[in-house]
């Protein structure tokens, strides 16, 4: 025991009025969550309902607005197809439009367009509604008791559509919301068109918007009868909703707005909602929800946070009672752990995050020779003055990010003294977080200078992956390394006096050890060779081996040293080196691609049969001289960027096309066809590298690609074809035609070139009535009247369905363009015989035409499909075309 104890730093001492702060702080913000706590339950209680009902009547107002868009487009899809119908009797002046089929093309357009929404029908003058087209020639409906269509028939003003009551075609029908209007052109005795919207549709939509307790989507025509409500009440559609408080009416007399309702003109339950005017339809929609909507789950959600409040606050002030005994518990700790610190040997400090001393004990002082006052950063001022600032970072960097540290510190102390200090730190945390670090020094100067030189050879024996074996004067093992306990199989934990170093020694190798390796030893003082051992599974490991003399300062022999290296590896991989040369000459020959290998001049040093049969060599002939004697010299030109470029260290891969008559090379790169394809051999030229990296040649591999060319133009001829008429397709069409135009203009030659497109008329019905097979022969047969009218050089092509395209290559006089399409509709409106059917449609001609200097495939398309639309607006089955606007 010390005579006397030194106290700690005053860093270590706070006063006792920070002390009690310190102790009061968890107590206040108890209190300070609990004051949070109940500040958020009476918020939530009393004003947060409010902002319920705000938010609410918001959402209302959105989805109105939204439920509106939907029921608008839905109606003015209704007005725009009875005012298409009108434009279409009024234009066309059809007697018997019911009978028209373009007219029934133009309904059915008109209800796909609305997506099925909308029927449209016509109405003759006693009211009753026909279908388009009426095949059965009966009404759909009788509409003559609708106030919508007695208000028609007594205005004779404009046509402006009226909205009727929702009605049943067929019993059991839909439900659907008539808008009649009267027609410009009444000479047909149909004098209105009505367009019915399908109010179950319709109803679906709203439903989107009848989410919640209560919830409700209503439609009102201007007079205020109820078209539609969601969900459905019996009776309500049709009834007058201000028949008995026609006062309500002003509530809904804006564009936009919020209303209550005490819900007796409905279901009897109060609502509030919102609503918003179609003005263009005199119809207004609402949407509502019940009174108590929004505040039904906040008066359930405001019991569970009092519930909540209560049981936290309970918590709350039991952790106070536990935490102000845990207090007391944890100073009394700290007392003994100041006590234990004090009176320890080792040396104990603590510092904060930024690496400042703020807590050392007499040892860690006294080890190092510093004053209290010197506390903070006084250990820094032992180190060696160049070795502070690199000391400093590495310091402050391991306390960011919270590692420990195990290292040794070499100081000098105040007193002159070099002494060797052990220092281990650990991240100091409070609840998860980093404080700073505590560790221990300790001197180990005494026992580092003990330890050292016992380090450094256990250190060379213990890591060489040589085997270290010692044997003492009497022959005996007395030490193995672990490289050679674990190679032959000796426990590293074994006593090594029952083991005989003879048990490690190969038939044979005993008798040699004696008789050889040992008297040279004793001779020489060392012997070097080569040997084998057994391993501990009892196989022979090839060993270069060497075998050191020691003696005492007397002269005797004292122990044997004995070092194997393991030289099994390079036997092995001499051993696979050669088997390896082998197997690779063996796979030159054998393979059927033609290998060639030349030195940096070019010089064959080797080739395999496949290139003796290629060139008809023999390889003891050719080997050294040079490749351009074999090749020729106008393909060792061509050859020769490969072989410069595989000399600086760079692969290269390149193609060449011998041709069948002059077996000479071809760029191939040519517009060569699978016809004049004799021979094409892909050439890899690529570097001859040694062990060491170094480039010592060229090595060339070839393999025969004709076949694999000539399957590749297939496919790409293919791929550019109509499977169906063998006609050229869109992209064979536009492939083609744009490397003719490129032909023309290298050529600049005058003349000119049209481009027809083509649209076959009445094709569809043919598809319809009779089915594809047929309509597959009759674009087949339409095919072959097109050859048949063209020249050899004309490009056609189908483009798709019943598209057809033709270019007119050549022409020395535009005019010609217009005749070639003459002949064509000519040509295709002669009736077609397939099977036993007679089938009769048509063409039409949309062409362009531009002279050679000016062609452009991109304008001559949009021109030629702008002409054809002119076509047929013009009836179809005839020609249109820019001929007049040449020049």
């Amino acid at each position: 025991m010390p005579e006397e104890s030194t106290p700690p730093p005053p860093s270590e001492l706070p006063s006792s009025r920070l002390a009690g702060l310190l102790t009061l702080g968890p107590f206040a913000a108890i209190g300070l969550v609990l004051v949070m706590l109940w500040g958020f339950v009476v918020w939530f209680t009393l004003f947060y309902p409010a902002q319920l009902l705000q938010d609410q009547r918001s959402e209302m107002a959105s989805a109105t607005e939204a439920a509106a868009a939907q029921t608008e487009a839905a109606f003015r899809d209704a007005e725009r197809s009875l005012r298409t119908i009108d434009l279409w009797l009024l234009t066309r002046g059809q007697r018997e439009p019911l009978a028209d089929v373009s007219l029934a093309q133009l309904a059915d357009t008109l209800r796909e367009t609305s997506r099925g929404m909308v029927d449209v029908l016509l109405l003759d003058a006693q009211g009753l509604a026909f279908r388009i087209p009426a095949i059965s020639g009966q009404p759909a409906a009788d509409l003559s008791q609708q106030r919508a269509y007695l208000a028609l028939l007594a205005d004779h003003a404009e046509a402006k559509p009226v909205l009727g009551l929702p009605l049943q075609l067929r019993a059991n029908g839909p439900m659907q919301i008539p808008m009649l209007m009267r027609l410009s052109a009444s000479d047909s005795g149909l004098p209105m068109a009505v367009a019915l919207i399908d109010l179950t549709r319709l109803q679906r939509l709203h439903g989107f918007f009848a989410r919640g307790p209560a919830a409700a989507v209503t439609l009102l025509r201007a007079d205020g009868v109820a078209l539609s409500r969601v969900p459905e009440l019996p009776g309500f559609i049709g009834r007058d909703v201000f028949a008995d408080r026609p006062e309500r009416r002003a509530d809904f007399s804006g564009r936009e707005g919020f209303f209550a309702t005490s819900g007796a003109a409905s279901d009897g339950q109060p609502r509030h909602g919102a609503y918003r005017s179609l003005d263009v339809f005199g119809l207004q929609l609402l949407v509502s929800q019940g009174d108590n909507a929004a505040l039904a789950r906040h008066r359930i959600e405001r019991l569970v946070v009092i519930g909540f409040s209560v049981v936290v606050s309970g918590l709350a002030l039991l952790m106070t009672a536990v935490l102000a005994r845990t207090q007391r518990r944890v100073r009394l700790e700290e007392a003994i752990q100041r006590a234990a610190s004090d009176a320890s040997p080792l040396g104990l400090f603590r510092c904060d995050q930024s690496g400042r001393m703020v807590y050392a004990n007499p040892t860690y002082l006294q080890l190092q020779g510093l004053r209290e006052d010197q506390l903070a950063w006084g250990w820094l001022e032992l180190q060696a003055p160049e070795r502070r600032e690199r000391v400093r970072s590495n310091w402050l960097e391991m306390i960011r990010r919270g590692e420990g540290l195990k290292a040794f510190s070499r100081i000098q102390r105040p007193d002159g003294q070099r002494r060797l200090l052990a220092v281990r730190t650990a991240p100091l945390r409070l609840d998860g977080k980093l404080q700073g670090q505590v560790g221990t020094v300790e001197d180990i100067t005494e026992l580092a200078e003990q330890q050292r030189a016992a380090r450094t050879l256990n250190a060379i024996f213990a890591l060489t992956p040589d085997y270290v074996c010692q044997l003492d004067q009497n022959h005996r093992l007395i030490y193995m390394n672990p490289a050679a306990r674990q190679r032959l199989g000796v426990p590293m934990d074994s006593d090594l006096s029952d083991t005989a170093y003879t048990d490690f020694f190969a038939p044979g190798g005993a008798e040699r050890f004696r008789e050889e390796i040992l008297p040279a030893v004793l001779a020489q003082g060392q012997w070097q060779g080569q040997g084998t051992v057994l391993d501990g599974q009892r196989q022979p490991v090839p060993c270069m081996a060497t075998v050191l003399l020691h003696r005492k300062a007397s002269g005797a022999v004292e122990t044997l040293s004995v070092i194997l290296r393991d030289i099994s590896a390079d036997v092995r991989a001499q051993r696979e080196r050669q088997r390896t040369e082998a197997m690779m000459r063996a796979i030159a020959q054998t393979s059927q691609a033609m290998i060639s290998v030349l030195d940096l001049e070019a010089r064959f040093l080797f080739f395999n049969q496949a290139f003796e049969r290629r060139y008809n060599v023999r390889r003891e002939a050719w080997l050294g001289r040079h490749v351009a004697e074999l090749l020729g010299d106008e393909e060792y030109q061509a050859r020769r960027p490969a072989i410069d470029r595989a000399l600086q260290g760079l692969a290269t891969q390149l193609e060449r096309v011998y041709d069948r008559s002059t077996a000479q090379a071809a760029d191939a790169r040519s517009q060569a066809t699978s016809e004049d394809m004799a021979l094409v051999l892909q050439l890899r030229y690529a570097p001859l590298r040694s062990e060491s990296e170094a480039i010592e040649g060229v090595i060339c591999i070839a393999h025969d690609v004709t076949e694999a060319r000539r399957e590749e133009q297939r496919l790409r001829d293919a791929s550019q074809t109509c499977p169906l008429t063998q006609l050229l397709n869109r992209r064979g069409f536009n492939k083609k035609a744009q490397d003719l135009f490129d032909a023309v203009s290298t050529r600049r030659s005058s003349g000119y070139a049209a481009l027809l497109y083509l649209d076959l008329d009445r094709f569809k019905p043919v598809n319809d009535q009779h089915g594809h097979p047929v309509g597959d022969a009759l674009l087949k047969a339409v095919a072959g009247r097109l050859r048949h009218v063209l020249r050899p050089q004309d490009l056609v092509a189908r483009l798709g369905g019943d598209e057809f395209a033709v270019l007119l290559p050549g022409l020395q006089d535009p005019s010609a363009a217009r005749i070639v399409a003459e002949k064509i509709i000519q040509a295709i409106g002669t009736p077609f015989r397939i099977e036993q059917l007679e089938l009769h449609i048509g063409i039409s001609v949309g062409f362009c035409i531009s002279p050679n200097h000016r062609l452009l495939l991109e304008p001559m398309v949009a021109e030629a499909d702008a002409k054809l639309y002119e076509a047929k607006r013009a009836g179809r089955n005839c020609a249109r075309g820019n001929l007049d606007q040449l020049g």
